[in-house]
């Protein structure tokens, strides 16, 4: 078992991304974490980075912000069946990061 914390570069998104971490923490759950539309604010994304790896956590992937998405959406498919762009790419490498750690015990 282990919780993906999903999270954006924001404020919001920041404080949301402790509250969950305080959580899993405190029940012992493994956590990594995945920073969506890192790239809408390369600052707030570095504090993100910086502050999961100050707390011992992985950050499994990063995705980029991309129309795609939405255009996958509308479509009513998944990105990675729309697409052959990055996001795609980023999505996969999330994926097998993911396993990876599932695999290996490589989280927290």
């Amino acid at each position: 078992d282990m919780v993906l914390v999903v999270t954006e570069p924001t404020i919001s998104g920041q404080h949301d991304l402790e509250r969950v971490i305080e959580l899993t923490e405190h029940f012992g759950i493994p956590t990594a974490v995945c920073i969506n539309k890192h790239d809408i604010n390369s600052e707030i994304a570095k504090a993100i980075e910086e502050r999961t790896a100050e707390r011992g956590l992985k950050v499994a992937g990063k995705i980029a912000y991309d129309t795609v998405v939405t255009e996958a959406q509308i479509a009513a498919r998944s990105v990675v069946e729309y697409s052959n762009n990055s996001v795609k790419q980023q999505i996969v490498s999330l994926w097998k990061a993911i396993l990876n750690m599932l695999n290996t015990e490589e989280i927290k």
